[in-house]
């Protein structure tokens, strides 16, 4: 019960600032471009820094091994079969074109570093943290080569071209991080013993988190500013939509649980925290990333700013419940 109180207050004070950049874009209180401007400032400066900052510092074992490959492939593994779930629903609902490419994005895709980021590091701390970044580097991979492929497929793009999007800050931030964990191995307590490394090592530290620790504020900033652009004329309007329910569904609710009850059948060779990291990741609502590319790429991007609209207001009731299971099913 201990996460679920702080998961409550968590998504209570995501959900403020959430609001924040909400009324600041509908007052325009902030410039009509400040939510691309500071999404690029979380995607290309604060979250590398985070990312390389939380894989710095950690304590590598040969132990963790198990459970960092268990993330990577199991975390694949619930994507693909996310992917395909989707895929199975756009027949039912009989979606075509780019409506349909957006569903099958959205089913797969999350809020996994603006929303789950923070939640993570408030539930499970750093191993939290380290986890989800670990997460990230499955769901990244995906993104930028199947879900670019989906959103991209009425262009003719060369997959050369796609797969150039897998070189950024966050994926450096990754393997510089990756390379000082290594290192460290190898090295152990002796790496103290170099003139000067904990002085210059802390000092850097301090610098780079400091930095890194502002992707929480700014995320939600970032998601408020993006729901405050989406025009709604009537309420009633998302009632006919039923598809986007659908989606909330599968993505909040039946695929987090289906993870949830594999998860917990899976024994103790993965840890604990890296199980919980898995299905909270895949129960956050749907990836505002994607709103973004399809409007770069000229696909739907108003079905892409609904689902993340409607996933994101129910996300706040479900996610609670999602933890609540966890903690019943997961020792």
């Amino acid at each position: 019960m201990e996460e679920v109180r702080i998961i409550l207050n968590q998504i209570s004070i995501l959900t403020l600032l959430g609001l924040i950049g909400f009324i600041a874009g509908k007052t325009k209180y902030l410039p009509q471009n400040a939510g691309i401007v500071i999404s690029r400032v979380v995607v290309k400066l604060t979250a590398p820094f985070l990312i390389f900052v939380t894989l710095a510092k950690r304590e590598f074992s040969i132990e963790s091994i198990a459970s960092i490959l268990g993330v990577l492939l199991l975390g694949t593994l619930f994507l693909l079969t996310s992917f395909l779930i989707g895929s199975f629903g756009c027949k039912i609902l009989k979606l075509e074109g780019a409506t349909a490419n957006i569903y099958k994005m959205h089913s797969v895709f999350g809020n996994v570093i603006y929303l789950a980021f923070p939640l993570l590091s408030s539930l499970f701390g750093d191993d939290g943290l380290f986890y989800g970044v670990v997460f990230s580097i499955a769901n990244d991979t995906l993104l930028w080569t199947l879900g670019i492929f989906l959103v991209n497929k009425h262009k003719k793009t060369s997959i050369k071209d796609n797969l150039k999007h897998l070189i950024n800050g966050n994926t450096m931030a990754m393997c510089l991080g990756l390379i000082v964990l290594i290192v460290k191995m190898f090295l152990g307590q002796s790496i103290n013993n170099i003139p000067y490394v904990l002085e210059v090592s802390g000092f850097v530290h301090d610098v780079l988190n400091s930095l890194g620790s502002t992707t929480f504020p700014l995320s939600m900033l970032f998601i408020g500013l993006i729901l405050s652009e989406i025009k709604i004329e009537k309420v009633s309007d998302f009632a006919k939509r039923l598809h986007i329910f659908v989606l909330a569904l599968f993505k909040l609710i039946i695929v987090p649980v289906l993870a949830l009850i594999l998860l917990s059948l899976t024994g103790d060779w993965i840890d604990p925290v890296a199980k919980h990291v898995i299905v909270l990741e895949l129960a956050v609502p749907c990836g505002t990333i994607v709103p973004a590319l399809a409007a770069e790429y000229g696909s739907d991007y108003r079905t892409a700013t609904e689902n993340v609209f409607v996933t994101t207001v129910l996300g706040i009731l479900s996610m609670p419940l999602i933890v609540y299971l966890m903690q019943i099913m997961i020792k």
